[in-house]
């Protein structure tokens, strides 16, 4: 009897190469704003910077080796030309001087992307 069909027999299923899933992004958050993750804005922007959303996962830390693509954690988040850095959702939600900041490193962000 072959190798295969025996496993078979037994209903084992064979060992096959996993497919790798698209590029997982990670938008970093405020602890205290982790329940906040379905605002439009949210949305909104990562569209704006070529990110699916169903492509991200949201954290409150990055995990070695996690592609970080945009910081909204504040005071805490962490620069780099490689990701956008905001204030946190709610005070995205209420002030135009955060949104003018998001719309200036969204920017940065982009130019970077395609040079």
């Amino acid at each position: 009897m072959e190798k295969n069909a025996y496993l078979d027999a037994m209903g084992i299923t064979r060992w096959k190469k996993a497919i790798p899933q698209a590029d997982i992004m990670t938008v970093l958050v405020n602890p205290l704003r982790i329940k906040d993750v379905d605002s439009p804005i949210i949305g909104i922007v990562l569209s704006l910077i070529g990110a699916d959303v169903n492509h991200c996962r949201f954290a409150v830390r990055a995990e070695v080796g996690s592609r970080v693509i945009w910081d909204m954690r504040g005071k805490q988040a962490v620069s780099g030309v490689d990701r956008v850095v905001s204030a946190p959702i709610n005070e995205l939600e209420s002030s135009v001087e955060a949104k003018r900041a998001l719309w200036a490193n969204m920017q940065a962000y982009m130019l970077s992307k395609e040079a």
